[in-house]
């Protein structure tokens, strides 16, 4: 699902001032998809942090799904053996698995709302650091190859196999350095991306990747710093490095028939900004908060309708 920003442009013309598109915000529900538009194209006019800005700064660094999920804190073991962890409805008739790394983690919570209303099994797979493409990676913790890694990511796959969902979502972030701290190329990351969703096969299985979201670096610091000018910490879209992420990314689901949700335009409208109406948008370097990502609950239920019918 992909917004014009044409479209954009319809739905901010829709409403009248930027007062009433903050009343819209998530601290009273989820936002429809003119809604959150609408707010995110008005985001780069806000120049100071709101006084009612939600998360508050002090806590948006732990605004994240395992704060307010700790049962969730077993399914990002990143060992094989990880246990199959099942939120949403457990007495579900289908089952929707969500695999991939920190950025997978991130969209748990909407995820969960989606897979109970609508009485789905969510099964969470998820390992930090550990990208669903089909690559070693370097750990720049360790400085050394991520060697656990293609050994987690085959056992997941495995996994969901035999679990035999109806629908898997992927969500990773995109991974600079391979296991010999080479740059991995777009070409190559599409390759290795294309590798594993091919892997996917249960005999029913609908698959999604949810796209990446723009890295703003050190979004929680620039707001402390720059309080009162918070669109220094904004960052135009259209980097080289993102864009080419993204095709990366867009090649690969092309080659493999995968459904894909582009979530940039729900939080960029060719800028990105650390807040949107009310909120904060992001609780680290490319990670949404959960106050944000529950915000765009029923934009993400629609984007994944076609895929849950």
């Amino acid at each position: 699902m992909r917004w014009s920003r044409a479209g954009v442009g319809v739905a901010v013309a829709a409403v009248v001032t930027l007062a009433s598109l903050v009343q819209a915000a998530a601290t009273t529900a989820p936002g429809t998809p003119a809604q959150v538009a609408a707010l995110v194209a008005a985001a780069p006019s806000i120049a100071a942090l709101p006084t009612d800005v939600t998360p508050p700064l002090s806590s948006a660094s732990s605004d994240d799904p395992l704060t307010a999920y700790p049962s969730l804190i077993p399914c990002i073991s990143g060992q094989d053996d990880e246990p199959t962890c099942v939120f949403g409805d457990p007495h579900g008739r289908h089952t929707m698995v969500l695999f991939g790394d920190s950025h997978a983690l991130m969209w748990f919570p909407p995820l969960d709302a989606i897979a109970e209303a609508a009485k789905w099994r969510l099964v969470a797979l998820m390992n930090y650091g550990c990208p669903v493409a089909d690559v070693t990676v370097w750990d720049v913790v360790t400085n050394g190859p991520d060697t656990g890694c293609p050994g987690f990511r085959h056992h997941m796959i495995t996994r969901i196999d035999r679990l035999d969902p109806a629908l898997v979502i992927v969500s990773e972030a995109h991974y600079s350095l391979d296991a010999q701290d080479r740059t991995i190329t777009p070409a190559a990351w599409t390759k290795a991306l294309e590798v594993s969703l091919r892997a996917l096969h249960a005999s029913h299985l609908r698959k999604v990747l949810i796209g990446q979201s723009y890295l703003v670096p050190n979004p929680i610091a620039c707001l402390a710093a720059h309080p009162s000018a918070i669109q220094l910490c904004s960052r135009l879209e259209a980097s080289a490095s993102f864009t080419s992420e993204l095709a990366a990314d867009r090649a690969a689901v092309r080659a493999t028939k995968v459904a894909y949700i582009d979530e940039v335009p729900w939080t960029c409208s060719a800028t990105c900004t650390v807040v949107v109406g009310d909120m904060i948008v992001y609780n680290s370097t490319g990670h949404l908060t959960t106050t944000y990502v529950r915000y765009l609950t029923d934009v993400l239920r629609l984007a994944l309708k076609p895929s849950m019918r």
